[in-house]
């Protein structure tokens, strides 16, 4: 690598730890696109010239973050579909509220800037997360009824979106917000899966969807 391309990649890396130690100063607010470029020692174009977008380099941090944890998914669907669901329901809800704080603001700067394509590509990160576990499970007989397998990981990754944005924006734990993943996921590929998986799954979000009915008369605020 030539020290162009090393000096550049050491921008790239300030910039995303700028942006993330700003998300974790700030919580609920916004930070300027000066205000990164201060913080990570470089010049005011540099972040466009790198990045293009701020949503551009909040998908860039998130797509990091996913893809961390993409070989653990993907073992999970050696142990089969429940087993899967609850595996990754836990897993994905542990990465997304430790990191509530920048995933909030992903989905608010996605939503003010009113940029499709970096909704698109926010599924996509989830798409290539969700597809060869999914293929794992298909040749594994445990989806007989499904669709072909991309455009079951792109449903798949709406459903986790859609929780995702539903819950960042209630009070609530760690657990509440797996449990919503786990529903989520286990109601869509009901659908695909055999009659054994299929009761499996009903009794494995049973508790979970009895506790969400009881809950659905509580009105409560934005999480801290």
């Amino acid at each position: 690598m030539s020290t162009r391309e090393k000096n550049k990649n050491a921008r790239r890396m300030a910039i995303l730890d700028a942006a993330r130690q700003l998300i974790r100063d700030a919580k609920s607010n916004d930070f300027s696109m000066s205000e990164l470029a201060a913080k990570a020692g470089v010049s005011l174009v540099t972040p466009y010239n790198l990045f293009g977008s701020k949503s551009d380099i909040l998908l860039e941090i998130a797509r990091t973050d996913v893809y961390q944890r993409a070989t653990d998914i993907t073992a999970l669907s050696k142990q089969g579909l429940p087993f899967w669901v609850a595996g990754t329901a836990r897993l994905l809800g542990r990465i997304f509220y430790t990191n509530r704080h920048f995933y909030r603001r992903l989905i608010i700067t996605l939503v003010a800037q009113e940029r499709a394509a970096n909704f698109r590509e926010l599924l996509e990160v989830n798409y290539r997360l969700f597809e060869q576990p999914l293929q794992n499970l298909c040749d594994a007989g445990a989806l007989p009824q499904g669709p072909p397998v991309d455009v079951l990981a792109r449903h798949v990754s709406r459903s986790v979106i859609g929780s995702l944005q539903d819950c960042l924006n209630e009070r609530g734990s760690e657990e509440l917000l797996s449990g919503e993943l786990e529903v989520g996921l286990s109601l869509l590929l009901m659908g695909c899966a055999g009659p054994a998986d299929r009761k499996a799954l009903l009794k494995q979000i049973a508790p979970i969807t009895a506790a969400q009915g009881q809950s659905l008369s509580k009105s409560d605020g934005p999480v801290n």
